[in-house]
């Protein structure tokens, strides 16, 4: 499958290029210097487009689906709300519809413990509801915040969970993007994943 992946330099992005590679994906993302486009392609990616014009339609072209991590990502400093470039979803999403894409993955920058007050700063949600209204494919995912540490490989997901102050290593987001990109059982679903003790599969298995 080639996988165009938006937000392949955050730190849950490189992971996702690494893993994509392993299961034999064609990873193809975006970079904004010829340096780390280099750089991602050590990492497992198959192409990457230098950035700037703000035409995704290179990089889309031929691709079977999209994996979308937001530019601020939920792993940003602790006391920094992720933001969503909300002009950039809606042209990814326009442009995949152009490209006839079917399917999208996109992680959220609502947080899984979010109190409803910040999740309307810079209307984090909207986005959400986009995807969610296009003819793709989509599974939306909420994580818990997101931490440089070791991945596990085990997970909790569930429509709603109750898990103040968690959180969950990049790897981890990272494996469960990778997962639901051809499991069905995540199509058409908005869900949300901290760290746990289920295998990522079975875990998504269990929505």
């Amino acid at each position: 499958m080639k996988v165009c992946v938006f937000g392949g330099g955050e730190a849950v992005g490189e992971h996702v290029l690494k893993l994509l590679d392993a299961a034999g994906h064609d990873a193809v993302t975006m970079a904004e210097t010829e340096n780390r486009a280099e750089e991602m392609k050590m990492l497992g990616a198959a192409e990457v487009f230098i950035s700037g014009s703000g035409d995704f339609s290179k990089a889309l072209a031929g691709a079977d689906a999209v994996i979308y991590i937001p530019g601020a990502g939920s792993g940003a400093a602790e006391s920094q709300d992720a933001l969503v470039d909300h002009e950039a979803v809606g042209a990814v999403l326009e442009a995949a519809r152009h490209e006839q894409l079917g399917r999208i993955v996109y992680l959220s920058a609502v947080r899984t413990d979010e109190p409803e007050e910040t999740k309307e700063t810079g209307e984090k949600h909207k986005p959400e509801a986009w995807v969610e209204d296009s003819s793709l494919t989509y599974t939306v995912i909420r994580a818990a915040k997101t931490v440089s540490k070791p991945g596990k490989g085990t997970i909790e997901a569930a429509e709603s969970l109750d898990c103040e102050d968690a959180e969950m290593p990049y790897e981890d987001v990272a494996a469960v993007l990778v997962e639901a990109l051809d499991n069905e059982n995540t199509f058409h679903k908005t869900f949300e994943v901290t760290a746990g003790d289920m295998g990522v599969k079975e875990a998504l298995d269990a929505l």
